[in-house]
């Protein structure tokens, strides 16, 4: 259905919401208006996305391979002593990450797909993206039987939903629990213990959720908090219960708080190396593959001979262009001086701390004022941060229930790969330059029909 469509009856729009809310599984982290009106993918766009995403995963794999085999790699890179630790021992399932939400923008003059960011350590959405994506076609599935010449278009399997049989986000678990016993000698290919990874004073609700969904599918999980983690007797526990697979939900930056204890580091080195533990993502994606300073390494003309040309050639189409920020680094014409170019072209760019959380480690351009801009930049050189070519993103029509119009709001387009392969995507809108849930957004359902007109 149009957004005409659906905001043309809004008191009926908000009765029939309201009914499929009172029913719908929870999909929320944080509440926030819910958008009946789904972003509407053709089904041939979103195939022509499945070999360079892919692509693109497998090119991160390489990154991390290149940051195990050669010193200056880990040393451009610069992480502590204890992230080099926990990566060499966690080979894991594979040196790409095993699930990973890229985001990114359609540009607004092109409608080409632009990645901004790797979530490559614990992407949220893997089960709330497919409930918003169900619950959105509960809703228009309903208005469209009463509404004539508005039948709702049949969608392709890239519209990440959820299933009667085996759920896609715990299939990619399965799957990467046997990848890594084929990988590392003695690893459980076993699935019966799940620890779902958060501190004990912030689960998420989207982790309680995931708890809840595989117990209902027959397994014995549970929230763990990685600081109760013991190895005994060739196993590893949390508490009195066994692990053989951990979804790791604590962010990078939190997690690098907790690796300030010399113990804690020592006990997940033991049970990674020791035992069959399987651990998603492993440490190399989520130190690595999801700093802001690879989207830069890719780029970076120093480590050129490290990529194919068709490598390269990828990074171009899909990244921004992106560069560390050092005193000797230049600006995309290869001569001005990266710092000379930031300082006069303020609204051209965006700055990105290496790791962050809800967007806090990034600054944009042209929503700071300029002593914002200058204190951020003096951060950003004195710590190797990341500049980042700003990407004008595409505005959508957002509708919320009950309202008579439709809203143009800044929209996302973030692709799940579990595996190495597209999953299906999802979207979040916003009004704010920072289009992120904590910072006054919302999700969107996104859904690919399947050939013809929507």
């Amino acid at each position: 259905m149009t957004a005409s469509q659906l905001a043309g009856r809004p008191e009926r729009l908000r009765e029939v919401t309201a009914a499929v809310l009172a029913q719908a599984p929870c999909f929320r982290n944080r509440d926030f208006p819910f958008a009946p009106l789904p972003v509407l993918l053709d089904s041939a766009f979103a195939e022509s996305l499945r070999e360079p995403l892919a692509d693109y995963v497998a090119l991160l794999g390489d990154v991390v391979r290149h940051f195990r085999e050669h010193a200056e790699v880990r040393a451009w890179f610069g992480l502590p002593a204890s992230a080099e630790r926990l990566i060499a021992a966690d080979l894991g399932p594979s040196d790409a990450p095993w699930v990973c939400r890229l985001d990114g923008y359609l540009d607004q003059d092109t409608e080409r797909l632009v990645l901004l960011e790797n979530n490559a350590d614990a992407p949220a959405g893997t089960l709330f993206t497919s409930r918003v994506n169900a619950t959105v076609r509960q809703v228009t599935e309903l208005l469209a039987i009463e509404t004539p010449g508005a039948a709702p278009p049949e969608l392709s399997d890239l519209t990440y939903l959820p299933t009667r049989g085996e759920d896609r986000f715990l299939a990619a678990l399965r799957a990467a629990a046997l990848a890594a016993a084929s990988r590392v000698t003695g690893k459980s290919t076993r699935l019966d213990g799940v620890a779902v990874l958060q501190p004990s004073d912030a689960a998420s609700r989207e982790s309680r959720e995931i708890v809840a969904e595989f117990r209902s599918r027959g397994l014995d999980a549970y929230l763990a908090d990685p600081r109760d983690l013991r190895v005994d007797r060739g196993e590893a526990r949390f508490g009195d219960r066994a692990a053989d697979l951990c979804w790791n939900k604590v962010n990078t930056v939190r997690w690098n708080d907790m690796a300030t204890d010399p113990g804690f580091v020592r006990t997940w080195e033991r049970a990674l190396r020791d035992t069959p533990l399987v651990h998603v993502n492993p440490f190399a994606a989520r130190y690595v593959a999801e700093s802001k300073l690879c989207l830069a390494f890719v780029q970076d003309p120093q480590f050129a001979d490290l990529f194919t040309d068709s490598q390269r050639r990828l990074a171009a189409a899909l990244l921004p262009w992106t560069r560390r920020i050092t005193p000797v680094a230049t600006a995309a014409d290869g001569k001005t001086s990266l710092l000379d170019e930031l300082q006069e072209q303020q609204t051209r760019y965006v700055l990105k701390e290496p790791y962050d959380i809800r967007g806090d480690g990034v600054t944009i351009g042209a929503d700071v004022s300029r002593s914002t801009w200058c204190a951020a930049l003096s951060r950003a050189a004195a710590d190797g941060a990341v500049a980042q070519k700003r990407v004008t993103p595409l505005r959508y029509p957002v509708l919320t229930a009950g309202s008579p119009r439709a809203e143009s709001m800044t929209i996302s387009l973030d692709s799940f790969l579990f595996g190495g392969q597209l999953a299906g995507f999802g979207s979040k809108a916003s009004h704010n330059a920072k289009v992120n849930i904590f910072q006054g957004g919302r999700k969107l359902a996104v859904h690919v029909f399947a050939g013809g007109s929507p």
